[in-house]
């Protein structure tokens, strides 16, 4: 949830910055597929109801993003790079005390990475550095885990067959 709201603080900043639209188009594309999926999920779980106050709730983000000033942007997603940075350790910390990476998808980390990897090489080719530190903490951080998912996957696969064979004996 944090990650995507500073999406939609990093684009608002971008559009109120007059930065060109290769810098923020592609993450307000990325807030409305992962907004339509969240709706799709909530409406086949029979969750509908819920949707009314999600709509709300991100038309009411959009509206306070438009009326905050672009200092203000800067101070507030200032504030967010210390809460990614713990949410995404303890992520990976988890991962390595469970030595799994649990129900994360493979091709949603591929994804990702090369998302990553493409708004990085997109930004420096823009020389929009103003998010530089926090897109290459963002691409580390991914590179991390999908090195956590090969290995623990390969770790899972070997336990799973050994078990299968003490099974079968």
């Amino acid at each position: 949830s944090s990650g995507i709201n500073a999406e939609y603080g990093i684009s608002a900043y971008c559009i109120k910055s007059g930065l060109d639209y290769s810098n923020w188009l592609e993450l307000i594309i990325t807030n409305i597929q992962v907004f339509t999926c969240h709706a799709l999920a909530r409406y086949y779980l029979g969750e509908a109801s819920k949707l009314y106050f999600l709509f709300a709730l991100k038309a009411l983000v959009a509206a306070g993003l438009y009326a905050t000033s672009l200092s203000t942007l800067k101070v507030g997603l200032n504030c967010l790079i210390p809460l990614m940075i713990y949410n995404k350790t303890r992520m990976a910390y988890a991962h390595y005390k469970f030595r799994s990476t649990g129900q994360l998808s493979g091709a949603t980390l591929y994804l990702q990475f090369a998302q990553f990897s493409g708004r990085l090489c997109t930004s420096l080719m823009a020389k929009a550095t103003g998010f530089l530190p926090v897109m290459v903490m963002n691409w580390v951080f991914q590179a991390v885990f999908i090195a956590q998912f090969v290995y623990y996957g390969n770790i899972n696969e070997d336990t799973k067959t050994t078990d299968t064979v003490k099974k079968t004996e």
